[in-house]
């Protein structure tokens, strides 16, 4: 079992902007991750520098959450976002290499 924890505010707000049924899709998705040894692979990829991203969909939406593994366990949500084009954007991939970057040098903990 993962235990999964957000970093600062970015998962927090990213799910007050949606509605209640992609929250809780994206809650369903995230407990299947912190409950399944074996997540199916369409649900996570790998992105660079130790950034993985989660993959939810609900209807014709795509929604992304930026990750990494803190130890065997833990894993962290950092900025989350909807997609909207094929590659993730860069901005979003940089964004999430700083926070894990900032997250590491403060040894920060969060919650969900």
């Amino acid at each position: 079992m993962r235990r999964i924890v957000a970093y600062k505010h970015y998962y927090r707000e990213f799910m007050e902007k949606l509605s209640e049924q992609e929250r809780g899709k994206i809650r369903r998705a995230l407990l299947l991750f912190e409950t399944e040894d074996k997540v199916p692979r369409h649900y996570i990829k790998y992105v660079r520098d130790g950034i993985y991203e989660f993959r939810v969909s609900y209807g014709n939406k795509e929604f992304r959450l930026f990750f990494f593994y803190d130890g065997d366990v833990v894993v962290v949500l950092f900025n989350c976002y909807v997609k909207k084009t094929e590659k993730a954007p860069k901005r979003e991939i940089d964004k999430a290499i700083k926070l894990k970057e900032e997250y590491e040098d403060e040894g920060e903990r969060g919650d969900l």
